[in-house]
């Protein structure tokens, strides 16, 4: 199988809860004829701001200030306004936070989390601070998971990791908890389960009944056979194990040459392939035999490859 998920990733904002970058600078001035009165401008600002607010003074009562800001408007006492990804109400001249917002203009509660299109939002509070987190989860059949769980899809153990769903293993035919893991086999009840890695993020669980095949036949486990004069056993893993030769009841060992009663036997392995070769000897000695019998096989080697 094969899975995907849209990469994690983390973005982080850390706003305090009452921003400072909102302050304004307060002037209050007194005159007969004008009367008192407050002028409000931006943080930082003088008196003469051409986006200053004046505020007039009625015998001797201030009334709720606004929020005067550089980068975002003035704001009424009570009225909310945004800025990146905080939403903030202006409380007498003071702008702060009272939620999050999200790029796709979900609203988060402060101290809340909010999950939508495989997006976590986190708006927490910490201290004096406001953090708005935004990281992205991994989905599955339905499910969002967070970077680090573990969870079961059929056969495969997923985890969640920053760069998406990885395959840990496979869970073990009939089992809840015996795990394979990527790339790792186990002989158990008479068959092999394997965890097969196919490609890069594609994992495979295959079960195998044990024995071997072998021209067409089926043989279990530790089963002895002979086939043209070869003779097999099957390994506990599925693979042939060459014994030797046999003809006649004679068996010759895999890789030696013997001498009876006027006829050599040979039974040898060139790469894969197994020999059985008998033939008469009429020479002093085995290798004397051997090695005249090995250039005639030459001589026709080469006599076919002429013809040919």
């Amino acid at each position: 199988m094969t899975l995907s998920s849209s990469l994690p990733l983390l973005f982080l904002i850390l706003c305090p809860l009452i921003s400072g970058e909102f302050r304004q600078s307060v002037f209050e001035t007194s005159n007969r004829s004008e009367g008192d009165k407050i002028i409000l401008t931006a943080h930082g600002m003088g008196m003469d701001d051409v986006n200053r607010v004046v505020i007039p003074v009625t015998n001797g009562r201030i009334p709720p200030l606004p929020c005067v800001t550089s980068n975002a408007g003035t704001h009424p006492h009570g009225s909310t306004f945004t800025k990146n990804n905080f939403h903030y109400t202006c409380n007498n001249g003071t702008a702060e936070v009272v939620a999050c917002l999200a790029d796709d203009g979900s609203v988060i509660q402060l101290g809340r989390t909010f999950v939508r299109s495989g997006m976590k939002h986190f708006c927490s509070i910490q201290g004096d601070n406001v953090t708005y987190k935004q990281e992205s989860m991994c989905y599955e059949n339905g499910m969002h998971y967070n970077v680090g769980d573990s969870f079961r899809n059929g056969s495969f153990k997923l985890t969640c990791r920053e760069q998406g769903i990885y395959v840990e293993g496979c869970y073990m035919q009939n089992s809840f908890n015996d795990l394979l893991m990527a790339g790792e086999s186990r002989i158990e009840g008479g068959k092999r389960h394997e965890c097969e890695i196919i490609g890069p993020g594609k994992v495979r669980y295959v079960v195998k009944m044990l024995g071997c095949n072998h021209e067409g036949q089926q043989y279990s486990t530790g089963q002895m056979w002979t086939h043209q004069h070869v003779r097999y056993q099957c390994k506990n893993d599925g693979t042939l194990l060459v014994l030797g030769c046999i003809d006649e009841g004679l068996f010759i060992e895999l890789g030696r040459d013997l001498l009876m009663n006027g006829m050599a036997h040979r039974c040898y392995q060139v790469n894969t392939t197994v020999f059985y070769h008998k033939f008469a000897c009429e020479r002093s000695s085995l290798s004397e035999c051997v090695s005249q019998s090995m250039q005639r096989r030459f001589r026709r080697h080469e006599e076919r490859k002429m013809r040919a």
